[in-house]
This record gives structure tokens, sequence and C-alpha cells, in this order.
């Protein structure tokens, strides 16, 4: 009997891993094997748990740390934009994408690896994860307050680590247009996904300059609220360790929202590329909409912040020549 029901479960998973294969392989017919389609119902037939059992590890998560969310947004983010949305950031080892400079500040693997875990037990070998990172920031944007969309799946997990090319919080307004539109995105979706700093939190390290001595000047950036000014001091000494952390948003840490737009408005912003958003001619006027100061590019921050996300899970996609789907999240196969 034991083995009766052995054969029959290890027949179940070769079927599920058949049909995982023929999906792809029909819609790699339809537009050529070096291209990709998603689709919102990729895993319908082949893993229909796989949403669920990716929310439930996300809210879990977050009642544990209501931090989280934020930071498995900004994983999604730090993953896209280095060689693509491939799961390349949760490879592990000493010369992975988790120990560049950028990343050390970066948190959300266990999420992520926790819930591969749970979808493998019931589906092995069919969702990546580069699938479940983009799943578990969606929920994550739900959790905060945000929107609520559906995202299209289907994506490969890379074989290997990519360049840590990414924008940091003292770039130029210009340095990080280049960035985004290298990746395929707009001006508008730049300033869309900025949003995201409504949530989520900083180190003084990253902005500690703004507060003491500005481009060497001696002085504090001049753009900045003076009562603002006065209580970051008090949370960033000057000659402080730098590792406090600060909210993005003084107003509404834990909600994703327009505040931010509002709030960089009148001074308040924390990073550099934050402020000089409101000062950049080119960004300004999208500002100014997504603030609800101007409405002249018909902008709604909901709907926006949706597309711009979509567009920013499509950078780079894997196909079956240099994509696999892992086993685990941490390791090529």
């Amino acid at each position: 009997m034991g083995r009766g029901r052995g054969s029959s479960t290890n027949m179940g998973l070769a079927q599920l891993s058949v049909l995982w294969l023929l999906s792809w392989q029909f819609q790699g017919l339809m537009i050529g094997v070096t291209s990709q389609v998603l689709s919102t119902t990729f895993y319908d037939f082949t893993c229909p748990v796989a949403e669920q059992l990716v929310q439930n590890t996300v809210q879990q998560a977050f009642l544990l740390d209501n931090t989280i969310t934020a930071a498995i947004i900004r994983l999604l983010f730090h993953d896209c934009f280095v060689n693509g949305c491939d799961a390349s950031i949760m490879l592990a080892g000493l010369n992975s994408e988790q120990v560049a400079v950028p990343n050390l500040t970066v948190r959300g693997y266990d999420v992520i690896n926790n819930a591969k875990v749970q979808i493998e037990a019931v589906c092995p070998g069919i969702v990546s994860c580069s699938d479940i990172i983009v799943l578990a920031a969606r929920d994550s944007v739900g959790l905060l307050g945000g929107p609520t969309y559906d995202v299209a799946l289907g994506r490969l997990d890379g074989l290997g680590p990519g360049n840590v090319v990414l924008p940091t919080p003292s770039d130029t307004v210009a340095t990080s247009i280049g960035q985004f539109l290298f990746n395929g995105l707009t001006v508008a979706d730049m300033v869309v996904l900025l949003g995201a700093h409504s949530v989520g939190q900083s180190q003084c390290q990253f902005f500690n300059n703004r507060l003491y001595n500005f481009n060497n000047s001696g002085f504090p950036d001049p753009s900045l609220n003076a009562t603002f000014l006065a209580t970051l001091q008090g949370l960033c000494p000057q000659n402080g360790s730098g590792n406090a952390n600060v909210p993005l948003d003084d107003q509404t840490e834990f909600v994703l929202d327009t505040d931010y737009y509002r709030t960089i408005l009148d001074g308040r912003g924390l990073l550099t590329i934050d402020q000089d958003l409101v000062a950049d001619a080119g960004t300004r006027n999208v500002v100014d909409n997504l603030a609800g100061r101007a409405s002249d590019l018909n902008l709604t921050f909901s709907s926006a912040f949706v597309a711009a996300m979509d567009k920013m899970s499509r950078i780079g996609l894997k196909t079956l020549i240099d994509g696999q789907v892992r086993r685990v999240c941490s390791a090529v196969n």
C-alpha cells in the first residue's frame, strides 16, 4: 500500500512538471524561444495555492515585524535593477549580490525562502523564486494600505549573480533618470516608484551630509525645512554611529500613500534624491500632480504605482536558455 501511494505521488509530481513545461513551451511557440510571456493565470493549474501561500507567509512576517513589508518592496527593486527580475539577489555566497555594498541593508530574504519552502512542499519545481519576490512585494503593498492588484507570473530564475549597479540615496536626479531609462522605465515611473519612500526607514549615514556638511559647504542642505532639520540632527548626531533608523516619511511611516510627495514639497524629504525631485524641472510637475497640487498629467498614484510596479517586474526576463526554476532560492540547481 505504501509503495502504491508513493508511486501515485511521484506520478502526480511528474505530471505537474510536465504541465509546467508544456505551458512554457506553448507560450514560447507563440513568441519565440528567447522571449517570455507572463500571465496572471500562469500557475492556475500547476500550483493554484502558490499565491495564497506567499500571502500567508508575508502576513505572518508582518505580524512579527511591521517594517518587513517596506523591506520586501525594496528587495524587489534591488533584484530587478540588477540583471533583471530573476531572483539573483537571493543567491548566497562570497561573490553574491547580497554582499555588495548597496545590498548590505537589504532584508526580507528569509520571507522569500520561507515561502519557497512551503510551495516546494506541495508544488515542487513549479514556482520560481523571482515570481515569489514579485508576489511578496504585491502583498506587502496591500498590507501597507496601498492598492491591491493582480500580478503577471511565469518568470524564471537567473543562473548567477549580476553586477550590482544601483541608484544611491545621494544620486542626482539626472543620474537616477539615466538608470531608470536604461531599464525601460520613464521619468514618471521613477517618481511614482520613489513614492515607495512613503514607507520604510533609512540609516543616518545615508543622509548625514545633508544635516551638517552638504556638498562640503560646512552647512546643512538649505532645502531642508528648518524644523525638520532640527529633528533630524537630534536623531542623527554629527559624530554618531550613523546606524540609527529614521522613517523616510515622518508623517505616515506605515502607510503607502501620497503624503510622501507633500512631504518633499514642504522640504521634509529625507534623502537627497527625494528632495531633488522638487528642485528638478523634469520631475517637479509629476510630484505636483501626485501630491494633488496639479492635475494636467491626469495621474492618480494608485493606478500609476501599479502600472510602474508591473513594468519594473518585467525587466530582464529570463528564458529557458538562461533561466530555471530553482529548487531553493539561495542556490542554482
